[in-house]
């Protein structure tokens, strides 16, 4: 098993490349093709000008937008001269509330969806990670700055709760659990209601085994406020170099409030996360 279509976005010249650089480095080792989304993207608010304002800010700010587009786009073909894989381009510039649907549109029909993991120093990528989970419904590999892609072999991390999110992100990480040398199931403070009490992470360890992944499972108490510190702790323990994870299992509001597993591994995460819904 392997992803036949790997797609990235990019929508800033001067943002960190280890979004495109992965998405490469996945794309060959696969032999998949790489669509990259080129999107600039015009922030403009409204409602807040002196009459026949808006439209000239509006046409200001998409020019602008269209500009940086240009300049990305020559800035990428150079960027992808001599690359042997095979790969796309498409280019637009959307209003702000316009880029949702977009993605949707444009990202439905991609296996993976490669991109920089947020709150680093590129503002979209967080909208961008959303969008690709939530509207698209595609699994998204993030990759923080200094990081490049799992490599075949290694440990791999994956969360599990036995819940859908999880089960989500699971099967859409089976091309690159499937090249790793082992795979850590990590539940923590399993409930007692659960479906699987009696022999925690014991039908997913099978799954995995029957797609040919060598799986161990540990169980782990709650000794942090949230789990996704507790993942990225035993990821360091055992050197995993991904971790895989559901994303949010609780309402985004209920995360940007009060926090959550998906929050923190998308704020601290030091290694490659794909997460999937």
């Amino acid at each position: 098993m392997s992803y036949k279509i790997i797609a990235t976005i990019l929508t800033d010249k001067d943002q960190s490349t280890e979004g495109l650089d992965a998405a490469i480095s996945l794309a060959d080792r696969m032999g998949a093709h790489l669509d990259i989304y080129v999107v600039t993207i015009s922030h403009t608010e409204t409602n807040n000008y002196y009459l026949g304002a808006e439209a000239l800010m509006v046409a200001e700010q998409t020019r602008d937008a269209i500009d940086e587009r240009q300049k990305l786009e020559a800035w990428l073909e150079d960027r992808m001269h001599g690359e042997l894989i095979r790969w796309s381009m498409e280019a637009a510039t959307v209003q702000g509330p316009a880029l949702t649907g977009y993605l949707a549109r444009k990202l439905r029909f991609s296996d993976l969806v490669v991109l920089p993991r947020p709150y680093q120093n590129n503002p979209e990528a967080a909208n961008l990670v959303e969008a690709c989970l939530f509207a698209a419904e595609r699994p998204v590999l993030m990759i923080p700055q200094g990081c490049k892609a799992p490599e075949a072999g290694g440990h791999v991390l994956m969360g599990w709760n036995d819940g859908a999110e999880a089960l989500a992100a699971a099967r859409a990480a089976l091309p690159l659990l499937q090249q790793a040398d082992k795979a850590d199931i990590c539940i923590i403070d399993p409930p007692q209601h659960a479906a699987d009490r009696s022999d925690p992470g014991g039908a997913m360890a099978q799954y995995l085994m029957r797609h040919g992944t060598k799986s161990e499972v540990a169980v782990l108490a709650k000794t942090e406020p949230h789990v996704g510190d507790i993942l990225l702790r035993r990821a360091k323990e055992v050197g995993a170099q991904m971790i895989v994870s559901g994303a949010y299992g609780h309402s985004r509001l209920r995360e940007a409030v009060f926090g959550g597993a998906t929050r923190s591994l998308l704020e601290l995460a030091d290694r490659p996360i794909l997460m999937s819904r």
